[in-house]
């Protein structure tokens, strides 16, 4: 054996002998999130192969840094880029429920996918939680069955450190997934593990419902997710980083999240958050990027009290922290193995962007104080400049009302200090360099109804980031509960400074169908610009 490796193996070996789990006891665990581009052959299954090697590779670095959890992002194994549903087949796979207490590694007598057994030996190997999400199908009896008497889901999957399957969620809310069913009932699942952490689970657009992710939090008191997302960023109130953190702080409990790795489509954006203690690590990259991000994560004592009254975020810590352990590790034999048909993304981002010219707007000049009010909702704002640049605009901005997502209508509040390009509203959701330097921004609104809302701080500098240094002030009176956001030190670059909120009083719809339309032209669309 030449000395190199000896060494290698030497250094390998110590590190699993020096390896500590979490217990019960200990105040923290240790956690880790995959930003992932996954690798595509078109239309060939080999693309599951493949992604399943890299991330076993990943498990492998993890186990090595004394990592408990490890989590990988929504379509990771897949790709977006599935067939028409009568070509699903081999891209699924039957996932035991977690009652059946089935471990594929070692057992055969359900008749699972390589993928599934693999990454099952992989936590097994490495004695380490990992989060999976995976195209699963169901055989279906019932007289309702699709015509093809197939089910499938958009599925999380979760394995222990034996490499059972302690748990497995369906995604409730679709985001143009035509090839995918949901539940009658959306499903809310948790899981439990031996460092004394029971996690909660959903997937990507979920985070932005009450069902499952608010009824996680607020009826089964759970404080720790775990979610795989391939997010697209809407500016200047969702892009993935800021809705991240924004949700995590609302309901003050720690996020594990995992973004698709595709700019070209506009796809990124991954972090472990702190709740109201802010942002342990997080990525938003504008490149083609892989990265693991490992932090310890306190564990929170007691039961969730989303209103928690009082945050400064002066003093946060690695809030743009680009974290990346063992590139060397990564990916070493993919570049060799790319062929002509495999698509790999250019290095821009792709944004959807919300539209501004619904909602009600002041131009912002100068110093300002002013309340800005939509329909039933008002905010009063307070904006102090020290320095105009003025190649960038700024605009107060309230909206109160129903919009869509795409799919999906939903009843919104929003407001805040937005970035335009020039005078004009349509400009409105600009992400560029400023020079504008605010002193102090002071937003203050009311909520009726608290419980039946959802209210996020919503902040974005141009590297599309949350900002550091604001203070969140909530003070609840009966069921109403009254906001205040301060921008605490000189700030340019500035995007977003706001306050974003969900109204499911007034949601018309939290569930519906795909449109398959906007569906195929917005694959079409992010296809060929991955081809530039």
């Amino acid at each position: 054996m030449d000395k190199p490796w000896l060494i290698l193996y030497l250094l390998i070996a110590c590190a699993h002998l020096s390896y500590q789990k979490s217990t019960v006891d200990s105040p923290t665990y240790t956690a880790a999130v995959v930003e992932y581009p996954p690798i595509y052959f078109l239309n060939d299954v080999r693309t599951l192969k493949l992604n399943t090697e890299a991330y076993i590779r990943y498990i492998k670095i993890a186990s090595l840094n004394n990592t408990d959890i490890i989590v990988f992002p929504e379509d990771g194994l897949t790709t977006v880029y599935l067939p028409e549903r009568e070509k699903m087949g081999d891209w699924t796979t039957i996932i035991p429920s977690a009652s059946f207490n089935y471990t594929p590694c070692i057992q055969d007598t359900i008749k699972v996918s390589e993928t599934l057994k693999n990454i099952s030996c992989a936590a097994r190997n490495n004695e380490i939680y990992v989060v999976i999400n995976i195209a699963e199908k169901v055989p279906c009896t019932d007289v309702s069955c699709p015509k093809d008497k197939v089910l499938y889901y958009n599925s999380n999957v979760v394995f222990d450190r034996t490499g059972k399957i302690i748990a497995r969620y369906r995604k409730t809310n679709l985001f143009m997934e035509r090839q995918f069913n949901v539940t009658a009932v959306p499903e809310i699942v948790t899981f439990d593990t031996d460092f004394g952490v029971k996690f909660g689970t959903f997937i990507c657009f979920d985070i932005l419902f009450r069902e499952p992710a608010l009824q996680l939090t607020r009826l089964y008191q759970i404080t720790d997710f775990v979610y795989p997302a391939s997010w697209f960023s809407e500016v200047p109130f969702l892009t993935a980083v800021q809705t991240q953190a924004g949700w995590s702080f609302a309901e003050d409990v720690n996020l594990l999240a995992s973004g698709y790795n595709r700019p070209a489509g506009g796809n990124t954006g991954s972090g472990i958050y702190l709740g109201r203690e802010g942002i342990a690590k997080a990525v938003f990259s504008k490149i083609t990027h892989n990265e693991v991000l490992i932090s310890e994560v306190p564990k929170i004592k007691g039961e969730t009290k989303h209103h928690k009254k009082y945050h400064d975020h002066s003093n946060d810590q690695n809030q743009k922290d680009w974290y990346f352990f063992g590139k060397e590790h990564m990916h070493d034999e993919l570049p060799k193995k790319r062929q002509d048909n495999i698509i790999v993304a250019n290095s821009e981002i792709v944004f959807l962007y919300d539209n501004i010219q619904v909602f009600q707007t002041f131009p912002l000049e100068r110093n300002a104080k002013e309340t800005v009010c939509q329909n039933d909702f008002c905010c009063e704002f307070k904006v102090e400049i020290a320095e105009i640049d003025p190649n960038t605009k700024y605009r107060l901005a309230v909206f109160s009302g129903t919009r869509r997502y795409v799919v999906v209508d939903a009843n919104i509040r929003a407001c805040g200090v937005i970035q335009c390009l020039n005078d004009s509203i349509s400009s409105c959701g600009s992400v560029e360099k400023s020079e504008t330097v605010f002193n102090n921004i002071g937003i203050t609104t009311t909520i009726h109804d608290y419980e039946n809302h959802l209210i996020m701080p919503s902040t974005l500098n141009a590297d599309i980031f949350p900002l550091k240094d604001w203070t969140f002030d909530e003070r609840i009176q009966d069921n109403d509960v009254h906001i205040n956001i301060f921008l605490n030190n000189n700030t340019n670059n500035l995007v977003t400074f706001g306050i974003y909120v969900r109204n499911f009083n007034k949601n018309n719809s939290n569930r519906t169908s795909f449109c398959s339309i906007n569906y195929f032209v917005i694959l079409l669309v992010t296809f060929i610009l991955s081809k530039f």
